[in-house]
């Protein structure tokens, strides 16, 4: 797949200041996007701190163009070299891995001097969005491939979209590998290989992070297991409860974990990203063949996870995006649906997504399985549970459903206005209006602006 890389002219060309930052968590393709900017505008220069220290940094970068470095060997030469270069141009100049160095104080202080004899040159530092830079500097934060922007982009049915959105998690470098040709389990067979990128990102993101991952790796492998609070963790892997809470602190601090807000303040922790999911869920323990293959069990359990787990996740949240940005306007009064204390509820047997109880009673059921679908069983189920306290007619019920809906259900809507269904189409017309108001705005007559 062909990925747009990130775009950094817009930014320089709208953002004033010298020194700049593009972060963003491995996966990105910042890298990608440095080079890339350097292929179109010559006159600028790379650099990368990826394994080397601060002394030996300087004759490296000298090397790499030694036309206007020559031989320098100390920080202080260097910049004396790129002040004579920038007299006759005025480059981009990217310092890559910036996190990596070390020793840093002299580099900076020379930079310093540089930047204040020099106002028009520009420096983009790249790195991690945890790396500190001693500098003012403007952000360009690298952004993921959105669900939206895929299905608009390659023309793929929104189904398709949300399959390789859940697989790569949106991220470049994952979606480069993914191969538009091919059906989504022979990309699947392609990626699970211990020499590709799907395999080697999340090893190689743990090792950048940590000196020992070892530990932090046994706590995203149960969370991915479905050990999501700090006392299961803490069960799960035998850690003391105040250390799970340090090491999860420190995997949230390196974009490896997501925190939800649980009910009565107990939080849930989640690998990050689906792409974390799926590889802590069916990689972390699978052992590669002798040439880097994987058995034919490990690439079943794959896609089990994946569609069991990892796509029901993704299509439970686009009920979520539905169910919040329409429930208050049915409503008689304003109801908080991002309070957890709301969501999933146990009536009499029957799991309610969400329900919210006042003089009228709001039960929502997410269908977000793929092939399990709506029941007569479950609607009777539903029936029967909420009318115990309150007569039908008080009761509001709102269907999601990403399978066919079935024509029992749709005579019960067309039958009572309490009856709410929402079909797949348009839980992702909804989750795709955000995009949609952006990248491609109705076109609204010159007078009727007027006018407003």
């Amino acid at each position: 797949m062909n990925v747009p890389i990130q775009d950094i002219e817009d930014r320089l060309w709208y953002t004033e200041g010298q020194a700049y930052f593009l972060s963003g968590i491995p996966g990105m393709g910042k890298t990608r996007a440095a080079l890339e900017y350097c292929n179109r505008h010559p006159e600028s220069l790379y650099f990368s701190f990826q394994y080397l220290d601060s002394a030996f940094a300087p004759i490296v970068f000298a090397n790499r163009y030694p036309e206007i470095f020559g031989s320098c060997n100390d920080w202080q030469r260097f910049f004396a070299a790129l002040k004579t270069y920038t007299k006759e141009k005025c480059p981009t100049i990217f310092f890559d891995r910036v996190g990596n160095l070390k020793e840093q104080d002299l580099f900076y202080a020379e930079l310093q001097k540089f930047l204040n004899a020099n106002p028009s040159c520009k420096i983009i530092f790249v790195g991690r969005p945890w790396d500190s830079i001693p500098l003012s500097y403007a952000d360009i934060e690298a952004e993921k491939m959105t669900m939206p922007k895929l299905a608009d982009l390659y023309s793929l049915k929104d189904e398709t979209a949300a399959e390789i959105f859940s697989l790569t998690a949106g991220l470049p470098e994952l979606l480069s590998a993914y191969d538009l040709e091919k059906s989504l389990e022979e990309n699947v067979r392609a990626m699970l290989h211990k020499d590709s990128v799907f395999y080697r990102l999340a090893p190689e993101w743990m090792s950048e992070c940590f000196r020992t991952p070892e530990s932090y790796n046994t706590l995203l492998y149960g969370m991915a297991q479905g050990k999501n609070r700090i006392n299961e963790l803490s069960a799960f892997s035998g850690y003391p409860k105040n250390k799970c809470d340090k090491y999860i602190k420190a995997l949230m601090e390196h974009g490896l974990v997501r925190k939800e807000d649980g009910k009565n303040g107990h939080s849930k922790y989640y690998p990050a990203n689906s792409y974390l999911c799926l590889w802590y869920g069916t990689l972390f323990t699978a052992v590669p063949n002798v040439d880097g293959s994987f058995r034919e069990e490990t690439v079943c359990a794959f896609l089990d996870y994946f569609r069991q787990t990892v796509m029901r996740e993704f299509y439970r949240q686009l009920c979520v995006h539905w169910f919040k940005n329409n429930l208050n306007h049915d409503t008689h009064c304003y109801i908080d649906t991002d309070d957890p204390s709301n969501y999933d509820i146990e009536i009499g047997g029957v799991c309610f997504d969400f329900a919210h109880i006042t003089d009228t009673g709001y039960y929502a059921y997410f269908d977000s399985a793929l092939g399990e679908g709506l029941t007569g069983r479950l609607w009777e189920e539903i029936d029967q549970v909420t009318t115990r306290q309150r007569p039908f007619y008080k009761n509001e019920y709102y269907l999601l459903t990403v399978n066919r809906v079935p024509d029992s259900f749709w005579d019960l809507s067309k039958q009572y206005d309490n009856v709410h269904i929402v079909q797949r189409k348009s839980l992702f017309a909804e989750f795709k209006k955000d995009y949609n108001r952006i990248a491609h705005p109705k076109f609204v007559p010159g007078f009727v602006r007027q006018q407003r």
